[in-house]
């Protein structure tokens, strides 16, 4: 408490002895080394505030706390606004120089090389060296390894006078990584020597191969001792099929198999073999396994069940079945047959069928106004079951489309298998060829075009088949030639060929404004357009019983026949 109440007391006395307006800095502290006449006016002390005093106390840690906190972030600022040095990257992984760049702020640039000296993804060089300075946000270039070029092309040594370890050891030093070594016993090669090679690859010119050629060498064993080939039998009944296979793969022995029926052995399982186990054979040798095939499995007559419990018999005994039902004399649910003869032995692989009756009452409804496609349709489906259903047609014409039924002898009734239907079907209306073809010389106002013959057609229900062919005296466009002479009887939906003369000729529309119909027609137009007079719908003065509009501009250029409408004014 002493030592805050001297504090209190100097800071009182400090503050008493403040310099007065007319001391200079130097005469009101002796501290300092300088004098300086203060500019400073003293202000007028307020609502008895003290004028002059220190701050509180309790201010002063956090005046203090504020000066490190920026002493700190100006040292922050500078560590961090200094440079990078830049490291040896060069046998680095990518993605560690990659780590490397990103916690240091440094952008990277790669470019990709082959380089033998490196594994593919090291980096093999730098743009700048190690220990310069660069800045944040810099770019750093380096070269990174794709590992060995194998495209590059060597001379093919002499294979055949190497050894095993020669090989390895070209292989190796020329990055070849396609050589594949194997060995077999030779009684005339001596051990580690190459017996033979092959070079797959047909693209391979003379003796220069690539590094990723296929080289498949077979290096000698030596000559084969009686204790290397003999083998050692084993028990094959503890062994699967495809295990006994693979132990007689793997050690030349060759493998007969006799199959039998067992009721005690499961199927595919060893009964016996031929030759003990424990005893030693020399490969190559014949050892016969019988295996079981099951429980011999005898097919029962199913005529006694219905298909709910045949089925249920059959698959109790592991036999595959299809029943198929059919329509049939027989009464329905009734036996009709079994694919597979009863006390027959069951094969493997096999698969019964068993049918079973529909009976032989068909419900036939009406197909009267339907197409006959569709009782076509409905007998087919039937007869796939067995019902042997014949459908008898007639064709007349009527007023009924082409293809209609229009009578059919049995209809909603119930008929039985290898029934027979009569019916007939419209053949279509018949219909009276119109005449397509105009007197020559006609012009366009008598002449039928192409277009007009369509709509013709279309009245009357005829498809018409054109041809374009050439004629004398006729105009372009116009129908020549009918194959069915007018007035013909025809049936509805028939062809009809019409010839007709290209129309590939242009005309210039006339300007038929001011001219009577009289003096249209005797113009001569019609030989070049087909003209239509239409009344026009509003009066024109002066020009009564004359042209006053047409549909196709004056001056333009239209195919030949083309159709102008002429407005003719109206009397007033």
């Amino acid at each position: 408490m002493s030592d805050n109440n001297s504090f209190l007391s100097n800071y009182n006395k400090n503050s008493d002895d403040e310099p007065s307006d007319h001391m200079t800095v130097g005469e009101a502290d002796a501290g300092y080394k300088y004098e300086q006449k203060s500019a400073f006016v003293r202000p007028q002390k307020r609502n008895g505030a003290p004028s002059g005093k220190k701050p509180p106390k309790y201010l002063i840690p956090i005046i203090a706390a504020a000066a490190v906190v920026a002493v700190i972030v100006i040292v922050l600022v500078l560590l961090l606004n200094r440079g990078i040095e830049v490291i040896d990257l060069t046998g680095w992984e990518l993605t560690d120089a990659q780590l490397w760049a990103n916690e240091n702020g440094v952008l990277l640039m790669t470019e990709d090389e082959y380089n033998d000296a490196f594994d593919a993804g090291q980096v093999t060089g730098q743009d700048i060296a190690p220990g310069a300075v660069i800045g944040k946000g810099d770019f750093l270039s380096l070269t990174v390894s794709l590992g060995h070029d194998l495209s590059v092309t060597l001379p093919l040594p002499d294979i055949m006078a190497m050894t095993m370890d020669e090989v390895e050891t070209w292989a190796e030093q020329n990055y070849m990584t396609k050589v594949r070594i194997t060995t077999e016993f030779s009684d005339t090669v001596a051990p580690e020597h190459v017996i033979r090679y092959e070079v797959n690859d047909d693209t391979v010119t003379g003796d220069v191969v690539r590094r990723d050629t296929p080289i498949y060498i077979i290096v000698s064993k030596g000559p084969e001792d009686e204790a290397a080939i003999q083998v050692t039998v084993p028990d094959f009944k503890t062994m699967t099929i495809s295990e006994c296979y693979v132990f007689a793969g793997e050690n030349s022995l060759i493998l007969i198999i006799d199959e039998q029926y067992d009721d005690y052995v499961p199927k595919d399982s060893v009964i016996s073999q031929s030759v003990k186990a424990a005893e030693k054979v020399v490969k190559g040798t014949e050892i016969t396994l019988v295996v079981s095939k099951g429980a011999m499995i005898t097919v029962p007559d199913f005529s006694d069940y219905s298909k709910e419990k045949a089925a249920s018999v059959a698959g109790d005994l592991g036999i595959p079945v299809v029943v198929i039902e059919k329509y049939s004399g027989y009464s329905a649910g009734a036996f009709i047959s079994q694919s597979i003869a009863a006390g027959t032995v069951y094969e493997d692989e096999d698969y019964l069928e068993l049918r079973y009756s529909l009976g032989n009452s068909i419900v036939l409804s009406s197909f009267v106004g339907q197409t006959r496609d569709a009782i076509e349709s409905w007998a087919s489906g039937l007869n796939a079951q067995g019902t042997s259903i014949t459908i008898k047609s007639t064709y007349t014409q009527s007023s009924q489309p082409s293809g209609t039924i229009i009578y059919q002898d049995k209809a909603n009734t119930v008929i039985g298998v290898r029934a027979t239907i009569n019916i007939t079907v419209s053949s279509g209306r018949v219909v009276y060829v119109p005449d397509f073809v105009a007197p020559e010389g006609s012009g366009y106002g008598a002449a039928v075009t192409r277009e007009t013959a369509i709509a013709m057609c279309e009245e009357v229900g005829l498809i018409p088949i054109f041809a374009e062919e050439s004629k004398a005296g006729r105009l372009p466009g116009e129908v020549w030639y009918q194959s069915a002479a007018a007035g013909t009887e025809i049936t509805e939906g028939a062809t009809i060929t019409l010839k007709y003369v290209p129309a590939n000729v242009t005309v210039t529309v006339p300007d038929f404004t001011g001219k009577t119909e009289a003096e249209v027609l005797s113009g001569g137009y019609d030989s070049t357009l087909t003209i239509v007079f239409a009344d026009a719908d509003e009066y024109v003065a002066e020009q009564e019983g004359r042209v006053v509009d047409q549909s196709l501009a004056a001056g333009s250029t239209v195919a030949s026949g083309s159709t102008v409408t002429l407005y003719i004014g109206p009397e007033s």
